[in-house]
C-alpha cells in the first residue's frame, strides 16, 4: 500500500502486509484504530494518545515500512514523486502495489499507513521511547530522503 504526501516536503511511504494474512491485518488495524482520535501530527500528539495508539497497532500483522521525502527545493511535485516511485522500485523491487479498488477496502490499514506516514515526517532529531514510537510497531523498516544529486 503506498500513500503520497502532497504537501512540501513531499513523501511517499509503502506498508508491505503479507498477501496470506491481508484480511487479518485489516481487521486488526480497523479494531486498532477504530474510535482512535487520529493526531494531525506525531510529533504534536498528546504522548498518551502516541502511546495508546502504538500499544494498539503492535498485533497488525506487517512486512516492511519504508519512506521516502523529498526536501529538495527545486523540485516540483511530479517530479518527486516520480523519483520517489524509482526509489522504492530499486529498494524494494520485490513490492507488489495493491490495486487502488482493493486499497479502497482497507480503511483500517489506510488509517495505519497514513499514521505512520504522519511518524515518518517527524525531524530526525526528534527522539521518542519504544512505547511512543509508532515505527517500533514493524520488524523492518527504512526511512530516508532524496539525495541533492538524486538523477
Amino acid at each position: 500500500m503506498l500513500d503520497w504526501h502532497t504537501d512540501t516536503p513531499y513523501g511517499l511511504t509503502a506498508l508491505g502486509v503479507p498477501a496470506d494474512r491481508l484480511s487479518e491485518a485489516e481487521e486488526k488495524a480497523a479494531s486498532a484504530l477504530a474510535g482512535q482520535p487520529l493526531p494531525a501530527s506525531w510529533q504534536g500528539a498528546d504522548p498518551a494518545l502516541r502511546r495508546r495508539l502504538v500499544a494498539a497497532c503492535r498485533p497488525v500483522p506487517t512486512t516492511r515500512l519504508w519512506h521516502v521525502s523529498d526536501d529538495r527545493p527545486v523540485t516540483d511535485e511530479a517530479r518527486a514523486r516520480q523519483d520517489c516511485l524509482r526509489i522504492l522500485a530499486t529498494e524494494q523491487p520485490e513490492a507488489v502495489p495493491l490495486p487502488t479498488d482493493q486499497v479502497n477496502r482497507l480503511p483500517g490499514l489506510t488509517a495505519l499507513l497514513r499514521l505512520t506516514a504522519l511518524a515518518c515526517r517527524m525531524p530526525p532529531e526528534v527522539w521518542l521511547g519504544a512505547d511512543e514510537d509508532l515505527l517500533d510497531v514493524f520488524d523492518s523498516y527504512t526511512v530516508g530522503g532524496i539525495p541533492d544529486d538524486f538523477l
